[in-house]
């Protein structure tokens, strides 16, 4: 199978690792405008060829391209990939706006190809876990889901005018929200309705969101987001409600505790219940902390194991592990949320 990436920012250096460790993969070509930058991931990685455009790495016939630019100008880099007969694995958000999400989707469809998108955190150890426990049938079905997210942005030194999100309508926090967005979609299928606030705050250069609160009407459940740019400390919760049980994920710490009902007096079940909780987060944080140390869980919080998952779908003939509808239907939230900047607001009307 051979791979070409196309975006060489801190991003790529993830996608690198998980393309260089799956069997049967080589990673043909890098492509960036900065050619420095991608000369330097190439050097790092042991990647032969290096170039300033799509068309020339396209020359060498790749499988797989990973679309690694910002969002923006994820739809014309997508449609050129699939075009040129490569399978195209898209970074998140998948497009501005659904308009161009639906382009991608049609391409691929006319194309024969599998179009996979980066909501990887559907990967990260701690959702996969509750997604094996849901599966499995003791947890009842799902009721309702809420996702937050807390993120100091100061400790982002590039963030402002040199960070790509600066140019999404929401900034960093619709970069941020798409992660949980993805979460919700996945457990509580396609979203309705969304009721949302933001508020700016002087932290936060641009007049962008500092903060945000979601409720969102799926298919299956009601869902609420929050984020904050300001909170301490940095932490990503996920809790899952459901018929018999409550799952909360720290998605930071990689840890996963299960909350159920004990069928004794009211009083006691309440101290065996924090007993049960405080017993499991020390086994699972151990455990994580044992598995990081041996290099035997995942630390990219999914982007490898998504990209593995995707590659086997391949190599199996099956559908890419997130596919366009996932993609499309997040960014639509996020567009209600923070409606389009002018320009894609324009693109969205074509």
């Amino acid at each position: 199978m051979k791979i070409g990436i196309v975006g060489c920012g801190m991003i790529s250096g993830h996608h690198l690792n998980a393309a260089t460790r799956y069997r049967g993969a080589q990673v043909i070509g890098l492509v960036d405008r900065d050619i420095a930058r991608a000369r330097a991931q190439a050097e790092r990685f042991g990647v032969a060829r290096t170039f300033d455009n799509l068309p020339a790495l396209l020359e060498l016939k790749p499988d797989v391209i990973h679309v690694l630019t910002p969002p923006a100008g994820h739809r014309d880099v997508v449609l050129q990939a699939l075009a040129g007969g490569a399978h195209v694995y898209v970074e998140k958000p998948m497009a501005l706006t659904v308009a161009d999400c639906q382009a991608m989707k049609d391409a691929a469809v006319r194309a024969g190809r599998q179009l996979c998108v980066g909501h990887n955190w559907l990967y990260a150890p701690a959702m996969l876990a509750a997604q094996q426990l849901m599966a499995e049938g003791g947890t009842g079905a799902i009721v309702q889901a809420a996702a937050s997210f807390n993120y100091d942005v100061r400790r982002n030194p590039s963030f402002g005018e040199q960070h790509w999100s600066k140019d999404l309508p929401g900034g960093l926090a619709e970069d941020l929200t798409v992660h949980q967005l993805a979460l919700l979609v996945r457990l509580l299928g396609a979203p309705q309705h969304t009721f949302a606030v933001t508020r700016p705050d002087p932290a936060v250069p641009g007049g962008k969101s500092a903060d945000m609160r979601a409720v969102i009407e799926a298919q299956r459940g009601l869902g609420s987001i929050a984020v904050s740019l300001r909170a301490l400390p940095d932490m990503s919760l996920l809790d899952i409600w459901c018929e018999r049980q409550m799952l909360r994920l720290n998605i930071s710490s990689m840890t996963l505790t299960v909350q159920r009902e004990f069928k004794v007096k009211r009083s006691i079940a309440r101290g065996l219940a924090n007993f049960d909780v405080a017993g499991q987060l020390v086994g699972s944080t151990v455990g994580s902390v044992w598995k990081l140390a041996r290099k035997k869980v995942d630390g990219s919080y999914g982007i490898v194991p998504l990209i593995h998952a995707f590659y086997a779908a391949l190599e199996a003939g099956q559908p890419a592990p997130v596919g366009a509808d996932e993609g499309a239907q997040t960014v639509g939230v996020l567009r209600s949320i923070w409606p389009a900047t002018p320009a894609a607001a324009m693109r969205e009307a074509v």
